[in-house]
């Protein structure tokens, strides 16, 4: 379920995927992490102690050894995610399992772990990246195994089903395979091998090495997966083999690539079901590697199909790439049940163009999916129907949703009393797993087909892991849904756990219960939203509508979040009850967070726990007015005291940093209708700021709007009156946009208008006066209108005369311009653009209209200040009417002086007129008039 973005106002920087993150070296891990380790059925191996993850998660029958937890050798390193994402990319730490990995790249170069899991291992699942071609498609590689340091064999690696680019407008797609168009994603495929010769012994150790003959320029190692699998099934009684129809194996490793000599198998696997559901009889699928060519799935009703174990059975999807033909899943199935093989493909992206399609649409009655691994495919399962189950099984490297329990899957109407339970998944392309209840769907006619709202729907005892686009778990609309006791970890850009309703067409979410979870260094910055690990609302799609109502989250525990630990949207009557944040991004648990809002809703907060708040970091952020929080009995502590934000003053004179207002919240320290900020790394609230392209870098205050305002507390040196310049950017021209005032609620400014700038981050400054006593005081800056950025306030002390620039920003005419320099340029705020009228033809004029008659009596004209001495012949007329001018200042000559900073000032008898006016009939630096700045002054 893809994320949609709010529409931006501000534009995001467009930083490269390894500029987007902070990346460590860290040294040798001492301990060695064995997780998800229990049997699932009888005939499994005897299980290793669970030691990762408590009672939340799914058991299974293999290890999971993270790189960094083992120990690099030869100059390997461990690079990790030490920081929050900055912009909206992704990168290899980003996607990766723990958000760190191991680094190959020179000859000698490895990661060992000990074996301890108390069994021989004889398989590997190598969850690992290589580089890209330089021209996209993928390698094919090899990375040497070593048990107790000597040789054993080569593993098979290969990036053909990885490295897809999000640079030139491609942002949040999966199909472009070009590296020149920059800002890559999806680095990490799984491969998985039996070990060659005698199992690796318990208390052995093995490595993972690149050696001479490892020709890749690197090896990143995320993770392995290490288990002893047992014997493989032998043919049931009453069924049905493939190869008696005329299947054929293949046995040559596919290796991200199909096999084109292997036999086309579709046409006498869908045969054999054709009789199997005739007679009754079980379809079996031995061992072997069984192809499906072509773009025609395989239709099953009412049959159980099984194979001779996920290790050694596999239906393998070959589409011709590039792909026109839209495709259905590999297998239809109505009230079957599936279990013990793999499914695997040779798609490329998550499209039509790349062969992608889903492993298995499912849909009837007591179906049953059971010991299934999928890999490659576009969905694993997508599933509707009464009371089916999907369990005990893997999917890994899946383009799309992994499992995803709907009410619309192969034309159902109803999704109720599915469960999903005990799977393990990891590196999707969207949710690992999802509760889809739909609304509808508009035809291609424009009518619209109707679905029952899902019910009652069990996720139970699953591990979801580092999901590249989407959300570990999903709940979107429905009724009666319990999700509960499962493991989320490393969401790459989306909320971890999620409580909602998807889109316009889904349905509203009126009950559910989300109990016993552990979501672990979750959320995320798709869209530059610095998203929460876990949510509860209408907005976790993007859509913000919809009901979200009777949502109950208790006893879950949220760690490492990204950003916020738990964030509300729009919901109602939410029950947040016994829940343990600990050490959040940013806040434990906030109320309308970044893009995520909730003008109105309800919620209980009781029996919560939150630790581990880094400075500037809140327990509770509530930012809503409208959305009633009842706190009691909560364990965290108290909120900051209003006060400087890093804990100094800003000295006047001197600069104050828009980005840097108060500490102590909303209501406190400054005041929001929403918050929209995307430079989420900066501060703990996620307040309306944006990475600006204004000289010296930094942040800049954004999303402005009537009504909002923000505090500064600052130390003056000296009483007297400053000059306030605001660097400011605005692509229209907004009057009366803002003024400064001190804690007393006095205007220190009056109203000052913004010129036109052109962009949002096209930046000018706006120069008004403001006097203060000495010593510690809290200014602040009213928002009295919208629709400007600002950077920061510059105060200089001495300088310039009390008063209101009233030309700022205000239409303006002229009798000529040549080339790009119109008249709008002398009321833009900077310096540097000019109005010039055409050449050799004097009289010309420029002249500003203030809106209305004013009282002025000084003119300041400026000329760009790198700009050479020149002397201009001019007067200076007012007029009320604009027809009738009456001359203020007499023709005289005037020298622009850079020296002076080409600047010259009239002054006149305070007059009150609408329309002021230069006219230039002479120039010994041009044949032409010309003026940058027209400024207008009161006093």
């Amino acid at each position: 379920m893809l994320t949609i973005p709010r529409p931006r106002r501000l534009a995001a920087a467009a930083v490269a995927a390894v500029g987007a993150l902070c990346v460590s070296v860290l040294p040798a891990a001492a301990a060695q992490e064995a997780a998800h380790s229990r049997a699932v059925r009888a005939d499994m191996p005897a299980p290793a102690p669970r030691q990762a993850q408590a009672a939340a998660g799914a058991t299974t029958p293999f290890s999971v050894y993270e790189a960094e937890a083992g120990t690099p050798g030869g100059g390997a390193a461990v690079l990790s995610l030490t920081g929050a994402p900055t912009t909206e990319y992704s990168s290899a730490a980003l996607e990766a399992s723990g958000h760190s990995y191991v680094h190959l790249d020179g000859t000698g170069q490895s990661v060992q772990w000990t074996n301890t899991t108390g069994q021989p291992i004889s398989f590997l699942n190598v969850r690992a990246s290589v580089p890209d071609s330089t021209s996209g498609g993928g390698v094919t590689g090899t990375l040497n195994l070593y048990v107790n340091g000597v040789f054993r064999q080569s593993l098979s690696l290969n990036s053909r089903q990885s490295w897809v680019y999000e640079g030139n407008g491609n942002y949040n797609t999966s199909d472009d395979q070009n590296p020149a168009d920059g800002d890559p994603r999806v680095f990490w495929d799984e491969s998985h091998t039996f070990v060659t010769g005698v199992p690796i012994p318990a208390g052995a150790t093995f490595s993972l090495r690149k050696d001479p003959g490892n020709t890749a320029s690197f090896y990143d190692v995320d993770s392995v997966d290490v288990e002893n699998p047992p014997a493989p099934r032998t043919q049931p009684a009453n069924s049905l083999s493939i190869t008696s129809c005329g299947a054929v194996p293949d046995d040559t490793p596919t290796n991200g690539a199909a096999d084109s000599r292997a036999t086309d198998s579709r046409a006498a696997i869908q045969n054999c079901i054709d009789q199997a559901q005739a007679q009754g009889r079980t379809l079996w699928i031995p061992q072997g590697t069984f192809y499906v060519k072509g773009t025609t799935g395989l239709h099953a009703q009412g049959i159980t199909i099984a194979g001779a174990g996920l290790w050694y059975s596999t239906v393998y999807r070959d589409v011709p790439v590039p792909n026109s033909t839209p495709l259905a899943a590999l297998f239809d199935l109505t009230s079957c049940t599936v279990r013990d093989f793999h499914i695997d493909a040779n798609a490329v992206s998550r499209s039509t163009v790349g062969g992608d399609g889903g492993a298995m649409d499912t849909t009837g009655t007591g179906w049953l999916a059971d010991g299934i691994w999928t890999q490659h495919t576009m969905s694993g399962f997508w599933a509707s129907g009464t009371g089916g189950t999907v369990r005990n099984s893997r999917l890994t490297s899946v383009w799309a949703d992994g499992i995803n329990v709907n009410n619309v899957s192969l034309g159902a109407d109803t999704g109720n009393d599915l469960t999903v339970t005990n799977n393990f998944v990891r590196g999707t392309g969207d949710d690992a797993i999802a509760i889809n209840s739909v609304n509808y769907n508009t035809n291609s006619d424009g009518s619209k087909t109707y679905y029952n709202p899902m019910t009652n729907v069990t996720v139970s005892d699953n591990t979801s892991i580092a999901p590249w686009g989407g959300k570990g778990v999903g709940i979107y609309g429905g009724s009666g849904h319990r999700v509960e006791n499962n493991y989320v970890s490393d969401t790459a850009r989306y909320i971890g756990l999620g409580a909602g309703r998807f889109g316009v067409n889904g349905s509203d979410l009126l009950s559910a219960t989300v109990t016993g979870n552990t979501v672990v260094r979750s959320g995320g910055n798709a869209y530059s939203q610095g998203q929460p690990a876990l949510h509860v609302g209408n907005g976790g799609d993007g859509q913000n509508t919809g009901t979200v109502d009777k949502v109950t989250v208790t006893g879950n525990t949220v760690s490492d979040s990204l950003y916020d630990g738990i964030g509300f949207s729009t919901s109602t009557n939410t029950l947040l009850e016994d829940n343990t944040v600990s050490d959040p991004g940013r806040n434990g648990i906030a109320i309308s967070p970044p893009f995520y809002p909730a003008p109105t809703g309800s919620a209980t907060v009781t029996g919560n726990t939150v630790t581990g708040l880094a400075a500037g970091s809140s327990a509770f952020v509530d930012n809503s007015t409208g959305f009633v929080a009842t706190l009691s009995d909560n364990h965290w502590p108290p909120p900051a005291p209003e006060g400087p934000y890093g804990g100094t003053p800003a000295a006047v004179p001197g600069t104050v940093q828009a980005e840097d207002y108060d500490t102590g919240g909303q209501g406190v320290a400054y005041n929001v209708t929403s918050v929209n900020g995307n430079a989420n790394g900066y501060r703990a609230d996620g307040v309306d700021l944006d990475n600006t392209s204004d000289t010296g870098g930094g942040y800049n205050l954004g999303w402005t709007g009537g009504g909002q305002w923000f505090r500064y507390t600052v130390d003056v040196a000296t009483a007297g009156t400053y000059t306030l310049g605001l660097r400011v950017a605005a692509p229209s021209a907004v009057a009366g946009a803002l003024h400064l005032s001190d804690a007393a609620g006095t205007n220190l400014t009056g109203a000052v208008d913004l010129p036109a700038t052109g962009d949002w981050q096209t930046w000018a400054t706006v120069t008004t006066h403001v006097t203060l006593p000495a010593g510690r005081q809290v200014l602040t800056l009213d928002q009295d209108s919208g629709g400007w950025n600002i950077n920061r306030l510059d105060l200089t002390a001495g300088t310039g005369t009390p008063g209101t620039n009233l030309a700022a920003g205000r239409p303006t005419s002229e009798s000529s311009h040549t080339d790009v320099y119109p008249s709008p340029n002398v009321t833009d705020g900077n310096q540097g653009t000019y109005w010039e009228s055409a050449d050799n033809t004097f009289p010309q004029w420029v002249q500003v209209d203030l809106g209305s008659a004013r009282s002025a009596s000084r003119v300041v004209l400026q000329l760009p200040a790198g700009w050479g001495a020149r002397t201009q012949t001019l007067s200076l007329g007012g007029s009320t009417d604009g027809t009738t001018f009456t001359t203020l200042k007499p023709a005289a000559a005037c020298t622009f002086d850079p020296g002076t900073k080409n600047t010259v000032t009239l002054t006149f008898s305070a007059v009150t007129q609408r329309y002021f006016r230069i006219t230039v009939t002479a120039n010994d630096g041009w044949p032409a008039g010309q003026v940058s700045e027209f400024q207008i002054w009161t006093t």
